[in-house]
């Protein structure tokens, strides 16, 4: 009679502050004296190519700024944040929309709870000093996440930026219990999705005075690709449009 071989699930600690790791669960040091990595790049960096057991990174409380992608071949990856109000991944690029993304995952089978993803780029609520120490000079595209591979899943997580902010390109995503604001045409692409999200629009209502949700890439009746809002709240100080 066969065995199954018994469900493995790789911990990957991640820490900039505060350890949850002993000696018993891994090795390594971080910049606070715990942990595996010292960043959530090179923690993915770690993993194998073409895994194909599913492999948890679990990002403790902290901002962490810098871009983080994951390759295509290195599916099934859990990225586990404490809580999306204290756990930030943020960058702050907009060069050229395919390059300048915050989180790009092109991997299938990627599940991420408890994050926020941010692009704080010209974004005056987002950005580390007041207005009248940082001019806004317009609304650029600037995205906070890129979703390109099939079969992903966020769990409470948040998604925070301006214009063309969640970049759902393609693949079957589901967005479950999610927050995400922005102003313009803020989640966008030719994915195939499912959104039980709460949506806020106006976050620079002084330049855009109505709130357009989405820009979904559908060509013709033929293309399969779409977006469902499935329960969810709009919500903002300007006037929300869906698309």
């Amino acid at each position: 009679m066969q065995h199954k071989v018994p469900f493995l699930l790789m911990l990957l600690t991640l820490s900039l502050r505060i350890s949850i790791a002993n000696s018993d669960e891994c090795t390594g040091n971080d910049k606070s004296g715990g942990g595996n990595f010292t960043s959530v790049q090179s923690a993915i960096d770690s993993i194998p190519q073409e895994n194909h057991q599913w492999v948890k990174v679990q990002i403790n409380p902290d901002v962490y700024m810098e871009k983080v992608t994951i390759p295509k071949q290195k599916p099934c990856i859990f990225l586990e944040g404490q809580d999306r109000s204290v756990t930030t991944i943020t960058f702050d690029a907009h060069n050229r929309i395919d390059e300048s993304a915050t989180f790009t995952s092109m991997a299938d089978n990627i599940v991420a709870k408890g994050i926020t993803f941010k692009n704080s780029y010209n974004h005056p609520l987002l950005l580390k000093h007041a207005l009248s120490e940082r001019k806004v000079l317009g609304v650029l595209q600037a995205v906070a996440a890129r979703i390109l591979g099939d079969k992903s899943a966020f769990f409470k997580c948040g998604f925070l930026g301006l214009q063309d902010m969640l970049w759902d390109a393609s693949g079957r995503h589901y967005f479950a219990k999610c927050h995400i604001e922005a102003a313009a045409d803020f989640i966008f692409g030719s994915g195939q999705s499912i959104y039980h999200i709460n949506v806020t629009a106006g976050a620079l209502s002084s330049q855009y005075p109505y709130g357009y949700i989405t820009a979904q890439g559908q060509g013709s009746s033929y293309d399969t690709s779409g977006f469902v809002f499935k329960g969810g709240t709009l919500f903002g100080n300007v006037r929300p449009y869906l698309g």
